[in-house]
């Protein structure tokens, strides 16, 4: 089974530069490109995932033109099952302010699993996807910025690991700018190995690994990579398990 991991930062086309987000910041807020688009879901077809874990979609905002990535790209890819949700917490302000509300984190899979919800406590992005699928548990996670705040979602994020009954894997963008050591412990605690070692952000010139694939013991890990793309300021990462 293939798993593909991808912040696409709602298909903004921004790539990482300190001038794009000068130049283009607006795309964020106004109007993402279609030619990005198209690019990004013909790039997702050529990888061949069994699972795909989209971070930073849009759900159906102005700026992508009041339809659902996630949901066109299932469709234009043939995935027949689909999750999405909010990447606030319930009670987020956020989830009632224009764009923002429509701000998601979405899961597309060519095999039938069972999808649970989670919501942390700490940060503005407490998001949790957990897919259950072939007898593991896939974590699907977007950290905070601030590396106080990501301490403490590790922490939870440990509570909920504990209670797994499964092998699991835990992936996605975990913004730790100020390197590995932010993970160790996270790391050790669960007995957790990081599979992929490529930098990923920022796309243009990779220089820091923020978006991670960790795995637990009893999953058998084939290959991975992170391919190099130019549809997001992040590189997309993949891993390839033992059904």
């Amino acid at each position: 089974m293939k798993i593909l991991i991808y912040n696409i930062a709602y298909s903004t086309g921004l790539k990482g530069s300190l001038l794009g987000y000068l130049a283009n910041f607006w795309r964020y807020l106004v109007w993402a490109p279609k030619k990005t688009f198209r690019n990004l879901v013909q790039f997702l077809e050529k990888q061949d995932a069994d699972v795909v874990c989209l971070l930073e979609t849009d759900s159906g905002s102005f700026r992508n033109r009041f339809s659902s990535q996630s949901k066109t790209i299932a469709k234009q890819l043939s995935f027949p099952h689909r999750w999405s949700a909010s990447k606030y917490g319930p009670r987020s302000p956020l989830r009632h302010a224009p764009t923002f509300r429509k701000q998601d984190d979405a899961v597309l899979s060519k095999v039938e699993g069972e999808m649970k919800i989670h919501y942390l406590k700490n940060g503005g992005k407490k998001l949790v996807q957990e897919f259950v699928v072939q007898g593991i548990s896939l974590f699907v996670v977007h950290l905070a910025l601030r590396s106080s705040l990501r301490a403490k979602q590790l922490s939870e994020m440990t509570g909920l690991l504990k209670q797994c009954p499964r092998p699991h894997i835990v992936c996605g963008d975990l913004n730790i700018f100020k390197g590995l050591h932010e993970v160790q412990e996270f790391i050790r605690e669960n007995h957790l190995t990081l599979v992929q070692t490529k930098a990923t952000f920022p796309s243009i010139r990779p220089k820091v690994l923020i978006d991670l694939i960790l795995v637990s013991d009893g999953i058998c890990v084939k290959a991975t990579d992170a391919p190099y793309a130019l549809f997001s300021d992040h590189l997309p990462v993949w891993v390839e398990i033992e059904n």
